[in-house]
């Protein structure tokens, strides 16, 4: 069927190149040069179509459409060209790889990682928490605790926490001093700006000050009792600075710290007062929308993420999608 078909086709085509010929063509000649090339084209897209693999030949319609439209707006070059180009895939296909992957040797985390060791590797922080969490070697995991005490405290906090959950007793007494070590070297940064602020009391060393104690607490350093009592330490260094320089960033930071006490009416107020100052919408916006929503101004949390831009982080334009 599949070869009387293509043979029917070159014959039909032929007989219409012979009357393409001729010298003096009439109007019969050109109508049965017409269907003559109509029925060629017909033939040659049902051998196509029949050889075509199953996955090309649905849609039935669309395929069959294409192929006999080509054939037919494009007269010999049409079906020549499809021809060639059918019969060579067919008899000459492309080899097909057995191995869809390819063997590389594992590498192995450093024995004495160094901060730029660490940033330069290929051993990112989600790499790294990969291996505390699902690898089986205990020794492999102290070495992920050792090369995350290197990262940014940012980003080595959280995984240093996770490491304290692990099951080897060392890879937990590693994370826990990295974590103090952490704590200690924000503590003796306190003190130093505490003694420069004794004898010099200028609002930049106070927000100084409050800001270390904030980084305690925002990054999960400090909890219960100890962080409340940090935050009432930022909170006095934080009115300190603003009493004598009004600042965009001390009123921000102001406002997130009497956010985090539950307090979002005074927060509000501080809130506002570095929107004012000039700082970015996009930074001051997502506080005073949380500050709203805890008092329950449920119309103007959806102003305020309605203020939002619409490039922004995934979790905050899915908060504003949720409301608006």
């Amino acid at each position: 069927m599949k070869a009387l078909l293509f043979i029917q086709s070159i014959i039909i085509e032929g007989f219409a190149i012979y009357l393409l010929n001729s010298s003096h063509l009439g109007l019969s000649d050109w109508l049965l040069l017409l269907i003559c090339h109509a029925v060629a084209c017909a033939s040659f897209t049902g051998w196509c179509w029949l050889i075509l693999p199953k996955k090309y030949c649905i849609p039935l319609f669309g395929s069959l459409c294409f192929l006999f439209l080509f054939s037919l707006l494009l007269p010999v070059v049409g079906i020549v060209g499809t021809a060639c180009s059918m019969l060579l895939a067919l008899y000459f296909p492309k080899k097909q790889h057995s191995n869809h992957w390819q063997s590389i040797e594992a590498l192995s985390l450093p024995q004495s990682p160094t901060e730029e060791t660490v940033t330069h590797s290929l051993f990112g922080a989600g790499a790294l928490r990969d291996i505390l969490v699902h690898n089986d070697s205990s020794e492999q995991r102290a070495l992920a605790v050792a090369a995350i005490s290197h990262l940014p405290r940012q980003q080595s906090v959280p995984l240093l926490q996770l490491a304290l959950k692990d099951a080897a007793d060392y890879t937990r007494l590693l994370a826990y001093a990295a974590l103090e070590a952490i704590e200690n070297q924000i503590n003796e940064q306190i003190a130093n700006y505490k003694q420069r602020y004794q004898q010099q009391p200028l609002p930049d060393i106070a927000y100084n000050i409050a800001q270390h104690y904030w980084e305690l607490c925002y990054l999960g350093i400090a909890e219960g009792i100890l962080k409340k009592h940090y935050l009432k330490q930022a909170e006095q260094y934080l009115r300190l600075s603003v009493e004598k320089k009004i600042g965009a960033s001390n009123s921000l930071l102001l406002g997130r710290v009497l956010l985090a006490q539950q307090r979002p009416e005074e927060a509000m107020t501080h809130l506002k007062h570095a929107s004012q100052q000039g700082l970015q919408l996009e930074l001051v916006v997502p506080y005073l929308a949380e500050a709203a929503y805890l008092v329950k101004d449920y119309d103007k949390t959806r102003e305020y993420l309605s203020l939002l831009p619409d490039k922004n982080s995934s979790q905050l334009s899915q908060l504003k999608e949720y409301w608006l």
